[in-house]
């Protein structure tokens, strides 16, 4: 029997964990191979839904339960990788309606977005095509 995984631990172990809830629905917020909260609440709603004492600790019983309840015909597929969306055009006019609307909205004010205007941004870099 190998030690239960809990918080903080680190490991191929807890990597295996994160993929496994991640597979199952229970995505994990924290960097891979650390057992942090975003995990440890992963194991607990893992916990709840099978009616099952939420303690976070993940002992060898809990991580066989775990491996077996993934295993689905729908799991089975290979999944095509999402595509990122890709960008839509947007206008001048756009732009400013919607400055406007998050201002009335009270989601920025009228400061933080001079501030925004005026912090230098990254420079992207282009070759040209090669001719």
């Amino acid at each position: 029997m190998s030690r239960p995984l809990n918080m903080f631990m680190r490991g191929k172990r807890v990597t295996m964990l994160q993929e496994l809830l991640g597979r199952m629905g229970y995505p994990t917020q924290d960097q891979p191979g650390l057992f942090g909260a975003s995990t440890r609440d992963g194991v607990k709603n893992f916990q709840k839904q099978r009616q099952l004492k939420p303690t976070g600790l993940v002992d060898d019983e809990l991580l066989k339960l775990m491996q077996q309840g993934h295993v689905t015909a729908s799991s089975k597929k290979k999944r095509k990788p999402k595509k990122a969306p890709s960008p839509i055009p947007v206008n001048q006019q756009q732009l400013d309606a919607l400055i406007r609307l998050l201002i009335r909205k009270d989601l920025i004010n009228e400061d933080e977005l001079q501030v925004e205007m005026e912090r230098p941004q990254p420079v992207r870099v282009t070759q040209p095509p090669l001719t």
